[in-house]
């Protein structure tokens, strides 16, 4: 996914202007396989970014815009629709539709933030969906 340019690759090239922290901090971490499917599985790759959608939780690469005077990376996810967890290198963002739908849920059925979540979780995978990735930020 690029952003800025109506979707179009940045003209600059790169994809952010040091807006996220080196793939060097997480170098030397032990990495665990726990069993759970490839697909489901999120890639190390800094440009990888987690999109929790109504359809379930997705792994997209996000290419930022990197010309002068472009946005920070967090405003430039906002401007396409996505809602970052963190403002400094965002690596999980909900969709705007995702966020309305849970405040539908949650007023008009009571839906808690864990079940709405663990519901999205079934949505992504039907048969692993304990593998699909535990978000650790509440929806509120």
């Amino acid at each position: 996914m690029h952003l800025g340019h109506s979707g179009k690759p940045c003209p600059s090239g790169g994809y952010s202007r040091g807006n996220n922290a080196s793939d060097d901090e997480d170098a030397w971490e032990d990495v665990e396989d726990d069993g759970s499917p490839p697909h489901l599985a999120r890639p190390w790759d800094r440009s990888c970014l987690t999109v929790v959608h109504t359809n379930g939780v997705h792994f997209c690469d996000i290419w930022y815009c990197s010309c002068d005077g472009s946005e920070d990376s967090h405003l430039q996810l906002m401007m396409a629709g996505l809602f970052p967890v963190t403002t400094k290198s965002p690596r999980t963002a909900f969709t705007f539709q995702v966020l309305d739908d849970f405040i539908r849920d949650d007023v008009e059925c009571g839906t808690t933030a864990m079940n709405y979540y663990s519901k999205l979780q079934r949505v992504t995978s039907n048969a692993f969906p304990h593998a699909v990735l535990v978000s650790k930020v509440p929806f509120c």
